[in-house]
């Protein structure tokens, strides 16, 4: 992977989360992360809690729990720039969500702070959270059960996933919720 031929130079730019308050459902228009399908690594700073992330930067409308002031993009004195990462529907005509089960570790993206790949700026390496309960969903793994448990892929449990999906829906004036399932095997 690309990234982590790079993340040593932006992983300086990632600190910890974004602060300030959230506001809870929150549709913001501009650039942001989508994490929603991303392929996570433990990071090597804390790894029992931090996961970094190889996200794609989207331009848009996206859901969040974080304002739209705190979701701006930013430049750094470095050059580099950072986003956030939110949720969107971007992916789900190309990807499918699969359902994975409790205690297999995942990574909880949403309102994370991401830096833009200097080198690619359709990427961007985001600072996740590490979760191990509950039940979760994500749009990586390629519907291959197994893969739960072999990486730390992005994902949300499935009450904050419909939840979500829910509202952006309403938001954006669609009558249901785009969604495209794994087949059960």
């Amino acid at each position: 992977m690309k990234l982590f031929a790079v993340w040593f130079v932006v992983l300086g730019a990632i600190s910890m989360h974004c602060g300030g308050a959230f506001a809870d459902n929150v549709i913001c228009d501009g650039p942001y992360a989508l994490c929603t399908s991303a392929p996570c690594v433990p990071d090597p700073r804390d790894p029992q809690n931090k996961s970094i992330c190889e996200c794609v930067v989207e331009m848009g409308k996206s859901f969040g729990n974080s304002t739209c002031e705190e979701r701006k993009a930013k430049a750094l004195p470095d050059g580099t720039k950072t986003v956030v990462s939110t949720y969107s529907f971007e992916q789900v005509p190309v990807t499918q969500l699969m359902s994975c089960p409790s205690g297999k570790p995942w990574s909880n993206c949403l309102d994370y702070p991401c830096t833009v790949d200097p080198l690619d700026t359709k990427r961007a390496v985001c600072s996740c959270k590490i979760e191990r309960q509950g039940e979760w969903v994500t749009y990586g793994g390629s519907c291959v059960q197994g893969s739960c448990g072999l990486g730390y892929w992005s994902g949300a449990t499935k009450d904050a996933y419909l939840g979500g999906s829910k509202y952006l829906a309403k938001e954006l004036g669609l009558k249901e919720i785009p969604m495209n399932w794994c087949a059960k095997k």
